[in-house]
């Protein structure tokens, strides 16, 4: 555990670095990717352990589980970035489908720790079903939209494909990211109050 968080102390400046890259080459929907949104998103586990909600009813045990599946998504964002994108073995379905797994989960958890916190009965079901619909909503339908209308209006290359027809493209990451979602679904299901109680004080 200590080798991943040193290595995951060093990928915030890392993608710091890619974002100086990219504001250097005048790319600066990137630049502030990497700039800002990234390493935050990097640190907010460890943020969000000083909130009384959290520290209080769970160990640190949780922030190693949230940096474990942010880190999986920080590679597989990266490697797009690197240039993994544009070689013939159509990453870009992959990344879809676990990235879609992992929101998934993600989603799910926080919801749990929100309905922890407002006392409110706790179903794993319920939790489940929601994280299961936010995922397919906002990762799955309106990401496609904001990857078409955000090529427009930054000038990036995130709706495009350099081997096969961008509707197509965009077929394949609704398909992938929609079994993702479902997959991570599964695994919230089954592993969901298994984690609570390896994280619970």
């Amino acid at each position: 555990m200590k080798l991943f968080k040193l290595t995951y102390n060093l990928s915030i400046f890392v993608v710091i670095i890619l974002g100086i890259v990219s504001l250097i080459n005048k790319n600066y929907f990137l630049a502030f990717v990497w700039i800002i949104l990234t390493p935050l998103l990097l640190i907010l586990p460890r943020l969000s352990y000083n909130l009384n909600l959290i520290k209080k009813k769970f160990n640190k045990k949780i922030i190693d589980f949230f940096e474990i599946l942010i880190f999986i998504l920080l590679l597989t964002s990266v490697s797009l970035t690197l240039g993994l994108k544009k070689l013939p073995i159509d990453f870009d379905s992959f990344s879809h489908f676990i990235n879609l797994a992992i929101y998934t989960i993600l989603i799910g958890i926080i919801y749990y720790i929100y309905n922890l916190n407002k006392n409110k009965k706790i179903n794993n079901k319920k939790i489940v079903l929601f994280a299961l619909i936010t995922s397919l909503i906002f990762g799955v339908i309106l990401w496609e939209k904001f990857q078409y209308y955000g090529d427009i209006i930054f000038h990036t290359k995130m709706y495009s494909d350099y081997f096969q027809d961008v509707k197509i493209d965009s077929l394949l990451d609704q398909i992938f990211g929609t079994l993702g979602s479902f997959l991570g679904a599964f695994i919230l299901n089954k592993n969901l109050d298994k984690w609570v109680k390896k994280w619970k004080k």
